[in-house]
């Protein structure tokens, strides 16, 4: 009952203009409980033979990953265009974001950002995520990735401005057993100290990454590296950044 009534009274202080299809700037207070497992999605539930039903969404791959909307510790409904502001302050979440061409964000007014203690995933298409802090939470049975990068769902994605560290395993992750992502822009980022890579890529047509921090990954272990470019990554642009100390290169590039 707990997770029901504050999934629901999260949602409606979220979206009480949700019937309006204008893009809007939803807020997310320091105060709003944002803990566990969120889902920023459309829709949380459809109709199947007159009978409404949460809708189901795929949290995990394989045949046992799909989870209905009910399942959520939160749900914020979002729509395209929309742009989602976080306070300041730390969540303990794991969030999913199941919204096509939104923007998530620290309140650009904000001195310091928002800090997820947990993972972001993005399963959704031309998403930005900007100015926002990631680092593993303390609690078991979690990612230990920083942004995981679904590319079964992305075509493009941009993470600007924002920092992944001290994650147990890597701080941007590619996630998805098929799919190609066309362009993945990773600008003015933070990537230290995460137990495996800083961040990896795989099946990306265009990888830009541009004005990083990327130092002192691989500490978990010993294969770990700054950026790791894995197969089928056609187009990279490495420009401006600081890629050094991490323990067994700060480039690598799988070959064969």
């Amino acid at each position: 009952m707990y997770r029901g009534a504050l999934a629901l009274a999260l949602t409606a202080m979220l979206v009480a203009a949700a019937c309006c299809a204008e893009a809007r700037e939803i807020r997310v207070p320091e105060e709003a409980s944002l803990r566990g497992t969120v889902l920023i999605a459309e829709a949380f539930a459809q109709v199947v033979e007159r009978e409404t039903v949460p809708i189901e969404y795929q949290v995990w791959p394989g045949d046992n990953g799909n989870r209905p909307a009910t399942w959520f510790s939160v749900r914020i409904e979002a729509h395209p265009g929309d742009v989602l502001v976080l306070a300041p302050g730390e969540y303990e979440a794991e969030v999913w974001i199941f919204t096509p061409n939104l923007i998530v964000r620290t309140d650009p007014e904000a001195p310091r950002l928002a800090l997820i203690r947990g993972t972001i995933e993005v399963d959704a298409d031309g998403v930005t995520l900007e100015r926002l802090a990631v680092t593993s939470s303390s609690e078991s049975g979690t990612s230990g990735h920083g942004i995981e990068v679904n590319r079964g769902w992305v075509r493009s994605i941009t993470i600007r401005d924002c920092s992944s560290s001290q994650n147990r395993w890597t701080g941007i992750h590619i996630v998805g057993v098929r799919g190609t992502i066309d362009q993945m822009l990773v600008e003015r980022c933070i990537l230290q100290d995460n137990g495996m890579d800083g961040m990896d890529s795989t099946s990306i047509r265009s990888l830009v990454v541009v004005g990083c921090t990327i130092t002192g990954n691989g500490w978990g272990l010993a294969t770990g590296v700054g950026i790791r470019i894995g197969h089928f990554v056609d187009d990279v642009q490495l420009t401006d950044n600081v890629v050094a100390d991490n323990r067994y290169a700060d480039v690598y590039r799988a070959t064969g």
